[in-house]
């Protein structure tokens, strides 16, 4: 499971670097179906820590990255919504990509 976590949080980091890339290219942002998916497959990961965490039960040394990723998650949530100023919408996409991107720099077994 551990690594089924850790490649598809590679291939979403490469899918949010993307999305924010898309954000800071266009003025509409990201169509809100693409959005949701995105977001979406950040909480199916999500899930996936989770059973990882339960499965594999690390230290609590190893705390940090998942209240990183989980609050990465909660950012997109919040501050990309559609109807969201352009301002907030790409500070959030910025924010939660560079905390995937340290979260998934901390993250060793």
């Amino acid at each position: 499971m551990g690594h089924v976590h850790m490649i598809f949080g590679v291939i979403l980091i490469i899918l949010a670097i993307l999305a924010t890339a898309w954000e800071i290219a266009t003025q509409r942002g990201l169509p809100r179906a693409l959005r949701g998916i995105v977001i979406g497959l950040f909480d199916l990961q999500v899930l996936l820590g989770i059973i990882t965490w339960i499965v594999r039960r690390p230290n609590w040394s190893f705390v940090f990255h998942p209240i990183i990723m989980i609050v990465a998650v909660i950012i997109l949530h919040v501050m990309t919504s559609p109807s969201a100023p352009r301002s907030r919408r790409l500070t959030g996409w910025v924010v939660a990509t560079v905390l995937f991107i340290i979260g998934a720099a901390i993250y060793h077994h």
